[in-house]
C-alpha cells in the first residue's frame, strides 16, 4: 500500500518494508476464497431467501462491528464489488468464505492499531497504520481522510470505517502509480482522463 516515491532520496526496497503483521492484506484476485464449510452455517442463516446468494440487504446482516454496530452500507457495497466474482451482484459461498477470510485480515491489523483497545481508532491511531503502511502524508491530510470517514462523527472509526479508508486510500494510490510511469511522485492528468478515473471509482 505504499505511494510512489518523493522526487529525491532512494526509492523502496525490500528491506525497508514494515513487517507483515502490519501490512494490510492484497487486494483480492477475482476467484479468490476457498470454501470453509464452518461457515456454511452462518451463510445459510442469512441467507434469508434460501437462493444460495447473500444480496447486500443479506450480507448486511452478516457484517457486524466489534460493538455490534452494523456496517455502513458503503463498506458492504464495496465487499460486494470485491468479492462478486461473477458479477452477479450477489455473493455466493465460495465468493463470502472469501469475503469473511479478507475481513479477519483486516481485524488483525484493527486490534493491532487500536492501542488503547478501545474497539475504535482514534486519529492518532490512525495516523499510525498510515506510517505502518508507509504512507508518507501530511498531518493535515491525514485529518482530511479521517474526518471524511467518520461518517458517525464520533471522532473514532469503527472497523467498518477504517476498512473502507484504507481500501479507498489504496485504490486512489493504484490510480495514481498507474500514471506515475517515472515514480517520481508527481503525474500529468487530462480532465477527461482525471474524470475516467473519478467515475470508476464510483462503481
Amino acid at each position: 500500500m505504499s505511494p510512489p516515491p518523493p522526487a529525491s532520496g532512494p526509492r523502496p526496497t525490500t528491506h525497508n518494508r514494515p513487517p507483515a503483521s502490519s501490512r494490510p492484506p492484497p487486494s483480492p484476485g477475482p476467484s479468490e476464497g476457498a470454501a470453509d464449510p464452518t461457515l456454511l452455517p452462518l451463510f445459510r442463516a442469512v441467507d434469508k431467501d434460501g437462493t444460495g446468494q447473500l444480496s447486500e440487504k443479506e450480507l448486511s446482516a452478516a457484517l457486524v462491528n466489534g460493538d455490534w454496530t452494523a456496517f455502513d452500507p458503503q463498506t458492504v457495497r464495496m465487499m460486494i464489488r470485491m468479492f462478486d466474482s461473477d458479477r452477479s451482484g450477489t455473493i455466493g459461498f465460495e465468493e463470502f468464505c472469501g469475503l469473511w477470510s479478507f475481513l479477519a485480515s483486516w481485524r488483525a491489523l484493527f486490534d493491532r492499531f487500536d492501542a488503547d483497545r478501545s474497539g475504535n481508532i482514534s486519529p492518532d491511531e490512525f495516523s499510525n497504520a498510515l506510517v505502518a503502511f508507509r504512507y508518507r502524508l501530511s498531518p493535515g491530510f491525514v485529518d482530511l481522510l479521517f474526518r471524511t470517514y467518520d461518517k458517525r462523527s464520533e471522532g473514532v472509526m469503527s472497523f467498518d470505517l477504517f476498512v473502507q479508508a484504507c481500501i479507498s486510500l489504496k485504490r486512489m494510490t493504484d490510480v495514481f502509480k498507474k500514471y506515475d510511469e517515472d515514480r517520481d511522485g508527481y503525474i500529468t492528468l487530462s480532465f477527461e482522463d482525471f474524470l475516467v478515473e473519478i467515475l470508476k471509482q464510483l462503481k
